[in-house]
């Protein structure tokens, strides 16, 4: 099997390498990473024999069923041996801390490899490295944490080496924080904010209650990556933008939003830099080359036409070990050139998702899978 899934795997880095792909190109790759997932990850085979689906009668990869999110956290979809895994990435547990997402990985050269391209193209594409503040904890103190590994390649990846980042094991480090970005404003040294959500919220709690503003030198961004909920006080991602250009004094442009998730292995982005005619306050989201994204009607787990509303998913072929097709819980609009992120599912849509998941752990139960 290691021999098999080395060689998928240098096919998908092979792929990501490639400026661009057609579909074909992609159904090609992807019909190969479902069978790899097919044979080997007992779960998902089960999940797809209750479907009816084998490799023998997928023709495109929109024919694979997406697994429901959830099973994330009711079994164990891995297509190695756990112990044979180098990662286990972990959902934070904010709904129910009892009931966490688990992704395994085999190795992680796959999702690095993806996060460096797809970062580079959609935040830093006019620098090499820059300096980085990042306010979010280390990989040493949140292991598990794909967020924490993510930052880590970033600033390893693409920061100088007086880049920082603004926790303590303990605790966020605003005064250091504030500091440090007065400095940079005063030596007109661009500078990349990122993190998460609910730690730009803090500081930007923190200045207000100081009166501080910053005036971020030329060619200074941030990113935040979501994740607000449960730690701060909730704020719409148009509002949030407003206040963060405010703060730092940085064109709407250079603020920008990733989406990504513990149970994928690559990310979306604003596309601020990844085409010329946007919405500022409500950029639309793009998938890498190597990600396919739907909306689809969950009552009838079809595609929805471009413009309508329904539920995201994801055809992922960095997601190599677990399973490369997922039902998320999120509601977006398809566009020609993207999709636009309208947030968690409610109503119809979020019970459609709750039967999505009794259906996969029907099809486990049945026939004796390892329901957690």
């Amino acid at each position: 099997m290691l021999q098999n899934y080395e060689a998928i795997k240098q096919e998908v880095i092979n792929f990501i390498k490639q400026p661009t792909s057609s579909d074909e190109e992609f159904n090609a790759i992807a019909l190969k990473v479902f069978q790899f997932q097919y044979e080997h990850n007992q779960p998902l085979r089960k999940f797809c024999r209750k479907r009816r689906v084998s490799p023998r009668t997928v023709k495109h990869y929109t024919d694979i069923p997406p697994v429901p999110i959830d099973a994330f956290k009711l079994t164990t979809l891995s297509s190695h041996p756990i112990d044979e895994t180098k990662a286990l990435f972990m959902t934070s547990g904010t709904t129910n801390p009892e009931k966490r997402g688990k992704n395994y990985h085999r190795d992680l050269e796959t999702y690095d490899f993806s996060m460096k391209t797809f970062f580079k193209e959609s935040i830093i594409p006019d620098v090499e490295t820059m300096k980085m503040f990042v306010l979010f904890p280390t990989e040493g103190v949140m292991p598990n944490s794909s967020l924490a590994h993510y930052l880590h390649i970033a600033k390893e990846t693409f920061g100088s080496e007086d880049s920082f980042y603004a926790f303590s094991k303990d605790e966020f480090q605003v005064e250091r924080l504030i500091e440090a970005l007065q400095t940079v404003e005063e030596n007109e040294e661009p500078v990349l904010v990122i993190g998460a959500t609910f730690s730009f919220i803090h500081l930007l709690d923190e200045c207000s209650r100081r009166r501080i503003n910053f005036t971020l030198p030329p060619k200074s961004r941030l990113m935040d990556t979501g994740g607000a909920k449960g730690r701060s006080r909730e704020m719409t991602p148009t509002e949030f933008k407003q206040k963060m250009s405010k703060l730092f004094s940085l064109p709407l442009e250079m603020c920008l939003n990733m989406y990504g998730m513990t149970e994928l292995s690559s990310q979306m982005y604003d596309v601020n830099f990844l085409q010329n005619e946007i919405d500022l306050l409500n950029p639309i989201k793009k998938s890498p080359h190597w990600v396919r994204t739907f909306v689809i009607d969950i009552e009838q787990m079809q595609e929805k036409p471009l413009g309508e509303k329904g539920i995201i998913v994801h055809y992922d072929l960095a997601n190599l070990n677990s399973v490369m097709a997922i039902l998320t819980e999120d509601m977006g609009i398809k566009t020609k050139d993207g999709f636009y992120l309208l947030g968690r599912a409610e109503g119809a849509e979020a019970k459609g998702c709750s039967l999505a998941v009794e259906q996969f752990l029907s099809a486990a139960k049945k026939t004796g899978g390892d329901v957690v």
